[in-house]
């Protein structure tokens, strides 16, 4: 993939963190560049927060800056996340046909075959992103390469641990003369026990992640949306008694305390899906899958709720 940009900026020449977001636009087969798509994702998800903001505010509500805010950043994490996304998805697809990979070139060793010909019955086999990885390998064979340097393309094409160390242990076997298809047999069956352990972990927590969702997602800021109303209320009720002074200072008392409980909301939002994705997938990562979305539906509920409070003690 080309880093033409990259290159031509010297404080991003050495960036491992653009190197890495370059590979996962490469893995995800999004032929752009990194920074040509960061610039872009920016550009759309300003152009969408100033868009709601502006139809928030054609509709007569008070809560145009934070629906413009919420659009800026749900689209922003969406947009600049997507390779990542895309990316890990392919890496589960290969780690979860591995298994069955890994068995048949066991069988074809055990029935005579070679190397070669036991990694091309798998590239003609239908095993989604990790058949066109070993057509890269076979493709490295026919040019000369020898099994083990051709087999390391598969390592350094796919970022997973799991797919390393296999590389790994199959080169090893290889070396030492080990009688590889026995190797292969039980690398396959450690494979597939490590993803049953991994599906009955999420099984396991649905209840705990369906629970931290429904109260970081709904309920509180449904109450903060109540209490913002409630102390507006309040606060304009004992205004009506009060000096200038005081009534700007209640003001300012107001906006601090609305401002502090939709920053709360965003730092519950994102240690919410932090917690979700650790208990799920085990990375931290993978919060960018659950953070968007968590986000998106607390600010929802914190609005409604306060429109509806607002409707329900006549403060509209």
């Amino acid at each position: 993939m080309a880093l033409h940009l990259i290159h031509k900026l010297p404080f991003l020449k050495n960036s491992k963190l653009m190197t890495k977001y370059a590979s996962y636009l490469n893995s995800a087969e999004f032929k752009v560049d990194p920074l040509l798509w960061i610039i872009l994702s920016v550009l759309i998800a300003i152009i969408a927060g100033i868009g709601a903001w502006f139809l928030v505010g054609l509709i007569g509500l008070k809560q145009g800056i934070q629906v413009g805010g919420l659009f800026f950043l749900v689209l922003i994490d969406l947009l600049i996340g997507w390779p990542y996304l895309k990316a890990i998805q392919r890496i589960d697809k290969i780690e979860e046909t591995l298994p069955d990979a890994l068995r048949q070139m066991a069988d074809t060793l055990r029935a005579g075959g070679t190397y070669e010909y036991a990694l091309r019955e798998i590239a003609i086999s239908d095993y989604g992103p990790l058949q066109k990885e070993m057509n890269e390998v076979l493709r490295k064979l026919e040019e000369g390469e020898n099994f083990q340097n051709a087999l390391l393309t598969l390592s350094q094409n796919v970022d997973s641990r799991l797919v390393q160390r296999t590389v790994t242990i199959i080169i090893d076997s290889v070396y030492a003369g080990a009688g590889l298809a026995n190797v292969l047999e039980e690398i396959s069956e450690d494979v597939r026990a490590m993803h049953r352990l991994d599906k009955e972990r999420k099984a396991r927590t649905i209840m705990q992640v369906i629970f931290m969702f429904t109260a970081g997602g709904l309920v509180a800021p449904m109450i903060f949306g109540f209490v913002s109303t409630i102390s507006a209320v309040l606060i304009n009720a004992a205004s009506a008694v009060a000096t200038e002074v005081e009534k700007n200072t209640a003001t300012k008392a107001l906006n601090i305390i609305n401002l502090s409980i939709q920053a709360y909301i965003f730092i519950e939002s994102l240690a919410t899906s932090l917690m979700i994705s650790l208990m799920r997938e085990g990375k931290m990562g993978k919060s960018i899958i659950y953070f968007p979305i968590l986000l998106f539906v607390a600010y929802l509920s914190y609005i409604i709720a306060e429109l509806m409070s607002m409707a329900i003690v006549g403060g509209m």
